[in-house]
């Protein structure tokens, strides 16, 4: 069966990071090393927004969205770019605990009378940070999308 063109998320990963799948993504990295019970991971979503979303509208959607479900904007910036991306940066607690930190670095695709969004999730607890600040900047950094044939 063929079917139409894939969209993927490719990153350049440091040592120690490896890429995998998950289901409703575009692709996937994590840290090959748990530590403290947890694989620090970065998610890559796609959506659909309607209208053309300017990045301040990004940050506000967003942001509403993590304080509905609970967490603490920590940042959040306009990045700037071609295409346009922002920024954020939560905090929520674990079921042990334990301060989870999640940044968020969006891509916004102006097609049409619509914004793709291309959304990449990096989830890490607050200890592991200073570890892996530098490998997260160069992964989110890195993020590009790119199409395959189906096959």
């Amino acid at each position: 069966m063929t079917t139409g063109p894939q969209i993927r998320a490719t990153f350049d990963l440091p040592t120690n990071w490896e890429n995998f799948d998950w289901e409703n993504t575009i692709g996937g990295a994590r840290h090959t090393v748990s530590s403290h019970g947890f694989v620090p991971n970065i998610l890559v979503t796609l959506d659909k927004w309607p209208g053309n979303v300017s990045p301040d509208e990004a940050i506000e959607i967003v942001a509403a969205q993590l304080k509905n479900a609970g967490a603490r904007i920590l940042t959040s910036s306009d990045l700037g770019g071609e295409p346009p991306q922002v920024e954020l940066q939560s905090e929520t607690t674990d079921e042990n605990g334990m301060l989870m930190r999640t940044r968020y670095r969006l891509q916004l695709l102006a097609v049409a009378e619509n914004t793709l969004v291309a959304t990449a999730i990096a989830t890490y607890l607050k200890i592991q940070e200073p570890a892996i600040e530098s490998d997260l900047d160069r992964i989110l950094d890195s993020t590009t999308l790119s199409t395959s044939s189906g096959k």
